[in-house]
């Protein structure tokens, strides 16, 4: 998951919690407040009820029914199927609203009036207070029994706009969080766009600062500046590479120049041998300078040097120049496979692909036990694969990982002559044209480099 898509995340689950808390502070005490306001309710019924009853004698309520009658229509009663019983002092039932049915009481709520003078509780929908009150002087149990129908009504109205107001508002904030998250940091985007396209070839373009002082367009001119620095290096260091080559380069070839001449001479067939040895090594350092001068060189405008490179032309063409030195070289070239269409064609800068050849041939013939190798080739519609194969004593497994490390050699390579450099080099040039090699083994003497190259 992506910066922004964090940002928007963590932004949207607190104000999700937020909103969800407020809504139910919100709720809550919309209940409480109801719940308080019916309670407050039942017990002035209950209370006027009790004082309006000790008015009559207690024969006169239990015998005269127009008298319960009178008692229920005096009481203002807004609660909705109220039922009251009233007891004496003695806890003896003197009076009941329940005009038919039978009329039940708990014992036991008559036991906690005395301990308290007031218990509310709730049984389903119906909620209940129960009241120990003294009237001039006489001692009453008020019971008191109603339906908040009104309030219920409201809350549960409440309860559904809250809630469609938390699902739309959520719905509300998740979307526009995205897209306020991705406008704010879409300099981030362009940033992250920038650092990917990254190349030595782009060193020199900055990116756009704003006119505004906050951490992103600091973060862009601290970019612009290491930008600057490391395009300053690089620009030195290619040229202490290049003006390091042609120091170099220029002695190599008289060296070579005049190795050939001493070999034209009567110098002996023991001496010619060790002169011939000389120079290949000279031919090999010069070779190595050509391809470093080559690179610092092409990679300034590598673009402009793009074309399509057919791969059996540049493999041939490195076998001729192996050639010149190693007259005993053979090669065996098969294209395994390659569709109507294909040409065996990829796009590159031929002189940097004929300087990974050349450097692969000349590992195969110095770590091979004859001076032979076998190239197969095989297209697909997205790839071209090459296959170097020659017999010689394998690469340990220990030092696979680090054969195309500069100035790395093999513990097979202890007779051998050479500097180390000749598959760094090709692998930074396989690297430029966003192709893959890699090194296996078949026991008991097969080594085995694959180069794929891209073709879409």
């Amino acid at each position: 998951m992506n910066l922004k898509s964090q940002i928007s995340l963590n932004l949207s689950v607190t104000f999700t919690i937020i909103l969800g808390v407020v809504l139910a502070v919100v709720y809550f005490s919309f209940y409480k407040f109801r719940k308080d306001e019916f309670k407050e309710n039942l017990e002035n019924s209950a209370l006027i009820t009790a004082n309006y009853i000790s008015r009559f004698p207690e024969d006169q309520l239990n015998a005269d029914s127009d008298s319960i009658t009178n008692v229920r229509n005096s009481v203002e009663d807004n609660l909705f199927k109220e039922k009251v019983l009233v007891f004496d002092g003695h806890k003896k039932l003197i009076f009941s609203n329940i005009s038919n049915g039978k009329v039940e009481w708990n014992p036991g709520k008559l036991k906690q009036l005395d301990e308290k003078s007031k218990i509310y509780w709730l049984e389903k929908k119906h909620e209940n207070i129960g009241l120990k009150t003294v009237i001039n002087g006489e001692a009453f149990y008020i019971f008191t029994e109603a339906e908040d129908v009104n309030g219920n009504a409201k809350l549960d109205f409440l309860k559904i706009m809250l809630l469609s107001v938390y699902l739309i508002g959520v719905g509300f904030l998740w979307i526009f969080s995205y897209f306020f998250m991705r406008k704010q940091l879409k300099p981030l985007d362009e940033f992250k766009d920038r650092i990917v396209k990254l190349s030595a070839q782009e060193l020199n373009v900055k990116m756009e600062e704003r006119k505004t002082n906050d951490e992103i367009n600091v973060l862009i001119r601290a970019f612009n500046s290491m930008i600057a620095k490391l395009d300053h290096s690089f620009q030195r260091q290619k040229e202490f590479t290049s003006s390091a080559s042609h120091e170099i380069k220029t002695p190599l070839t008289r060296m070579a120049f005049q190795l050939e001449n001493l070999k034209k001479e009567s110098v002996g067939e023991e001496n010619r041998e060790k002169i011939s040895l000389v120079q290949k090594e000279v031919y090999h350092l010069s070779d190595t300078v050509e391809s470093l001068l080559l690179l610092s060189k092409i990679e300034e405008n590598a673009s402009e040097m793009l074309e399509e490179v057919r791969m059996d032309e540049v493999i041939f063409e490195g076998f001729e120049q192996v050639r010149r030195n190693e007259p005993d070289f053979e090669m065996d070239f098969e294209i395994l496979k390659s569709p109507e269409e294909g040409n065996l064609s990829v796009r590159g800068v031929k002189s940097l692909l004929k300087i990974v050849f050349v450097n692969m041939l000349k590992n195969a013939v110095a770590y091979s036990e004859k001076p032979k190798v076998k190239i197969e080739v095989e297209e697909e519609k997205d790839h071209i694969a090459v296959r170097i194969l020659n017999k010689g004593e394998l690469i340990s497994d220990d030092e696979i990982d680090k054969i195309f490390n500069a100035f790395n050699r093999g513990s097979n390579s202890r007779n051998t002559s050479g500097s180390g450099l000749g598959l760094r080099i090709a692998k930074r040039i396989l690297d430029f044209h966003h192709a893959e090699i890699r090194y296996e083994s078949q026991f008991p003497d097969l080594n085995i480099f694959t180069i794929t190259f891209p073709t879409t």
